[in-house]
């Protein structure tokens, strides 16, 4: 497939030594762009097409046609910390959720865990998003409609501390400072036994979290922390990478209890 103007191209630089750099490039033919291994000029680029390789002095760079985790890791803006596809993939997947489903989020950020639910309840389901700062709102609105799931999707600029404007929801997910605040606000409006996934930073948190929790409305049925080790693909010294993707949150997995 041949390579336009203004499109996307994910780059992969190899030096043949093992080391590779990744990056995302919107291509235009009057640019340069600068990558580990050297500068390449956008009309060179625009002569190719995906899946084929150019040679510079100190190795190879590969032209791929982007995916939505590519957008995800290189393209989409962050004003926050986010939660990046190493945890987010593990979270919609112990969630259980499909296609279909109604869902809950409080603390949207920069939208990053709203595509991935979004990836899975689309296009028959929706997500109802709860933030307090607009500033957050506008950044994630311009992120999904790089997605293209913006129709599934209803954004409250409302603290979800205050409760929630529907009812019936398949399962919720809190990525904020204080969620035990908010675990009695929305159980009604949750179907018993749906998942409710909390993400946090610090066993601080977790210890508050567990200490408000009441025990008649939610049940814990993990609590887990995921790292990510790379490894060097060289042929004659397979090793691991020396940069590794560790801690990064915990993982709260509750199920909701029936209410009496």
């Amino acid at each position: 497939m041949p390579i336009n103007e203004g499109q996307n191209v994910l780059i992969i630089a190899d030096n043949n030594s093992g080391r590779r750099k990744l990056y995302l490039f919107k291509v235009s033919s009057k640019q340069s762009y600068s990558t580990f291994l050297g500068n390449i000029q956008g009309k060179e680029i625009l002569e190719r097409d995906f899946g084929e390789f150019i040679q510079l002095g100190k190795g190879k760079i590969y032209l791929i046609e982007p995916n939505l985790y590519d957008i995800i890791m290189y393209e989409l803006k962050r004003k926050s910390q986010v939660i990046y596809p190493k945890d987010s993939g593990y979270i919609v997947s112990i969630s259980g959720i499909r296609n279909g489903m109604k869902v809950m989020e409080a603390g949207i950020g920069s939208g990053f865990l709203s595509i991935e639910i979004l990836k899975h309840v689309c296009p028959d389901g929706k997500l109802y998003a709860y933030e307090i700062r607009q500033d957050m709102i506008e950044i994630a609105k311009k992120n999904l409609e790089k997605t293209n799931f913006t129709d599934c999707i209803i954004i409250n600029n409302q603290d979800i501390k205050d409760g929630t404007n529907e009812r019936d929801f398949d399962a919720a997910f809190l990525d904020m400072a204080d969620p035990w605040n908010a675990l009695n606000k929305i159980h009604d409006s949750l179907k018993t036994s749906s998942p409710v996934i909390v993400f946090v930073p610090t066993v601080n948190q977790i210890e508050k979290l567990l200490s408000n929790l009441d025990m008649t409305k939610y049940v814990i049925q993990e609590i887990s922390e995921l790292i990510k080790r790379e490894w060097e693909p060289r042929k004659e010294a397979i090793r691991p990478a020396i940069r590794t993707i560790g801690h990064t949150g915990f993982i709260i997995l509750m199920r909701t209890l029936k209410s009496f």
